[in-house]
């Protein structure tokens, strides 16, 4: 198991150490179990109450916040401090090594010498596996598709034909890249399937959670910008376009031929329209149902989603009418007491 000083913890996250600097931490734990050879955080105020009790033999902590007594490593924030102690003292993922004698590996791919192929995976005819990068066991990936560098794709991930995915990209176990838009022609009561010929394009530094389903655009391009993290079981339509560095939470679903911004978050169990724009930057509440388009910089929540102090304001109103219902019982009983 890994060990750290706080001195080499605090240079590896830009902070200081308050305490002894010499002092060795061997795990991480949250604050209510934390042991003596354990570091924790604390960056919910909630929480600061926890500090005069817990054991733990240090505590990553953000400015203003006291914890007499204690290790403290001093960050300008505590919470992507912590993280990037949890990398320190991550195990590395359990890759394949080399390409497995149990993968298919058709005889007109590109697959990098440095790339790992696990057993049972399939890289089909034309498709490219860039350097460094792991396919691990199941996996498929489809006829002229490409894999950039430095990317995981964890087991039983279909990456499907003429799909790109950037570089630095993991994909999570059973994600389906690629797959038909739901797209059918409804002629005399039969539903007639549209052919789905365009593609997916996922960029740089992209995460893609277990059982995702990111479909392929009717024509043209679904489009996951760089740096997008896309939770488990969420459904991203055709043609669909996420501008760079936007968070969905598990469970959204996305409408086809949907534009969502920049750096937009969407919380648990979110659903939007199809042929809508969600401006940079918005922040959408979870279980929201979202009918129409959005501006950049907004706060939206409800279903129907609306600004959130509108979608406030009406549930106060809501948690009223019980009142309101028996003041006006009372106001008809006295009229017609009155003739």
């Amino acid at each position: 198991m890994a060990e750290y000083t706080l001195e080499e913890i605090a240079a590896a996250v830009g902070g200081t150490v308050e305490g002894d600097q010499s002092a060795v931490v061997s795990g991480l734990s949250g604050i209510e179990e934390a042991g003596p050879e354990d570091i924790t955080f604390v960056a919910n105020p909630k929480y600061e109450s926890l500090l005069k009790i817990t054991n733990a033999g240090a505590v990553i902590l953000g400015e203003g916040v006291d914890a007499p007594g204690l290790n403290v490593v001093r960050v300008a924030d505590a919470y992507v401090a912590f993280a990037r102690v949890l990398a320190m003292f991550a195990p590395e993922p359990a890759l394949p090594e080399g390409v497995s004698d149990l993968a298919y590996i058709a005889a007109d791919t590109d697959v990098d010498e440095s790339a790992a192929v696990g057993p049972f995976a399939v890289i089909d005819a034309g498709a490219k596996v860039a350097a460094r990068s792991a396919i691990c066991s199941g996996a498929y990936i489809g006829r002229g598709s490409s894999v950039g560098e430095d990317c995981i794709i964890y087991p039983n991930v279909t990456i499907r034909e003429r799909v790109t995915v950037g570089d630095r990209a993991i994909i999570h176990p059973n994600a389906v890249v690629g797959s038909d838009g739901f797209g059918f022609a409804t002629v005399e009561g039969v539903h007639h399937k549209i052919p789905q010929i365009g593609t997916v394009v996922v960029g740089d530094d992209v995460e893609i959670g277990a059982g995702a389903a990111i479909d392929r655009g009717t024509m043209g391009a679904t489009v996951i910008g760089d740096g997008c993290k896309i939770d488990n079981l969420v459904q991203i339509a055709h043609n669909v376009t996420l501008g760079k560095g936007t968070i969905l939470a598990a469970q959204v679903g996305i409408a086809g031929s949907t534009k969502v911004g920049e750096y937009v978050v969407m919380g648990g169990q979110v659903g939007l329209v199809g042929h809508i724009e969600v401006g940079d930057r918005v922040q959408i509440g979870a279980q929201s149902g979202v009918p129409k388009s959005i501006p950049p910089g907004e706060i939206w929540f409800g279903y129907p989603a609306r600004p959130i102090m509108e979608t406030k304001r009406t549930e106060a109103y809501i948690r009223r009418l019980g009142d309101l219902y028996a003041r006006v019982k009372a106001l008809e009983k006295k009229l017609e007491e009155k003739g």
